[in-house]
């Protein structure tokens, strides 16, 4: 098959092109991507896109046109998102159906279809419309499970990698969720003064319907405390998703979930968010749809992203109540004590959940006394290399499991164990969601504690 693969850019293209060559096609390439704003930012991702190819040996065909004046007269009062991208997508695409029957090739497509912040429905539409009217096949691949796969490629290469959706709009909305996230003080601001905690109920305070039997245990004091309390959940995989939905199932409505993945099939199995219904889209906005249909009046607060020292500022670490660790790369995870050790706020963290069949084994222990988990014995040696002193409560299991290699599949096959190596580990439910729900209940308990 003769493919034009259209390309919004390097990192993109990547994961797409090496698909398309293990089902033995190399594509030509294709350049085409107007209204990208500012233009240093259309240069940065044309010039990206211009290298890779040469370092891939691969045909890269362009057309240098910036676009941004004829695409704002094009867009003109349709600034709404779907309609404004679904003519974004038909600019690409009608240049690339053209451009792919003039030169004969037998099909045409788009490394947009990588991505899960666009919509694939829209897409695959426009592509088989324009394939009906140049006479050349639209070939739709549903390429969502390898994002991740193709940004850490593109990482390792050294491609420019983008922040946002490129178009002058897009760019607007960023700066204006950068704003929101500044002026939502909600999710970052204690609201209790650590001298002056206390449990006694305001006159006001109502016990809401949801919470009237954990009211039942805790009392009202520590029920209105838990509504005010904030909760940052870092990583909501098999153990900080579950974490998160039993922290607002018990009271806590003000919560911050981080984590950059979206939900692939092989999440199904041990992730409170992930569905049929659900594969494909970020895992924050997902949970975040679920905790919503929880508690309606739960302030849930996302970050698509993924935690780094250079990032940690954007959360607000040292203004939450309480921090949940829920992160498997290790060099994050360590990363992340530490920040958090040195603003004061309380940090329960997971360790290794993976390889596990027995619940019942799970302890919670500080740090330095806990045995026989591996990502454990990792975290106590890379902070003692850090100099780290301090101590924090940990979630383990000493519990070992062997592997069943030859039950592994593809769908994660290249994704990082905590160790650094490629590894694809069994996990199962009944153990990962209980140390989600162990730490839930040590922020619970330590709530109702502090009187």
């Amino acid at each position: 098959m003769k493919l034009l693969l259209h390309c919004c850019c390097a990192p993109c293209a990547v994961a797409c092109i090496n698909n398309l060559a293990d089902n033995g096609i190399t594509p030509s390439l294709f350049w085409y991507n107007p209204n990208i704003h500012p233009f240093t930012e259309y240069q940065s991702r044309r010039d990206a896109l211009i290298a890779f190819a040469a370092a891939k040996e691969l045909c890269l065909e362009m057309d240098d046109e910036y676009g941004l004046r004829s695409f704002l007269q094009c867009v003109h009062s349709k600034t709404e998102t779907p309609e404004r991208c679904g003519l974004c997508y038909r600019l690409r695409l009608e240049k690339t159906a053209v451009y792919a029957a003039e030169h004969g090739f037998d099909s045409f497509s788009t490394s947009l279809l990588i991505s899960p912040y666009q919509q694939h429905e829209v897409i695959r539409r426009i592509g088989e419309e324009l394939a009906a009217h140049y006479g050349v096949l639209f070939l739709y691949r549903d390429f969502r499970s390898l994002f991740r796969e193709g940004q850490s490629q593109a990482r390792a290469l050294g491609l420019y990698m983008q922040k946002y959706c490129g178009c002058i709009f897009s760019e607007a909305e960023k700066r204006e969720k950068k704003k929101e996230k500044r002026d939502i003080e909600h999710i970052v601001t204690r609201h209790i003064n650590d001298k002056q905690r206390t449990l006694i109920p305001s006159s006001s305070f109502v016990i809401p319907h949801f919470f009237q039997r954990m009211a039942l245990i805790t009392g009202a004091g520590v029920l209105e405390k838990l509504q005010m309390t904030t909760v940052l959940v870092f990583g909501v995989g098999g153990v900080g998703s579950w974490c998160a939905e039993a922290l607002v199932r018990s009271g806590v409505r003000r919560i911050g979930i981080v984590d950059f993945d979206t939900v692939c099939a092989s999440n199904v199995n041990r992730q409170v968010q992930a569905t049929s219904r659900t594969l494909g889209r970020v895992k924050v906005d997902a949970l975040k749809e679920r905790l919503l249909d929880i508690n309606p009046n739960c302030e849930v607060t996302t970050w698509g992203t993924v935690f780094s020292r250079e990032s940690a500022g954007e959360f607000g670490i040292g203004k939450a109540d309480y921090v949940i660790d829920a992160i498997d790369s290790l060099a994050h995870k360590l990363d992340l004590i530490e920040i958090v050790h040195n603003t004061g706020t309380p940090l329960f963290s997971s360790m290794g959940m993976a390889q596990k069949m027995d619940p019942t084994l799970i302890k919670t222990a500080g740090i330095w006394e806990t045995h026989g988990c591996p990502l454990a014995r990792l975290v106590r040696h890379g902070l003692r290399k850090r100099g780290f002193n301090g101590s924090f409560a940990a979630v383990y299991s000493s519990e070992r499991l062997q592997r069943h290699d030859e039950c592994a599949g593809s769908d994660e096959a290249s994704a990082e164990s905590p160790v650094g190596k490629k590894a694809v580990n069994g996990s199962a439910v009944t153990v990962t969601a209980t140390a989600g729900m162990i730490l839930a209940s040590l922020v619970l308990r330590d709530v109702m504690g502090s009187q």
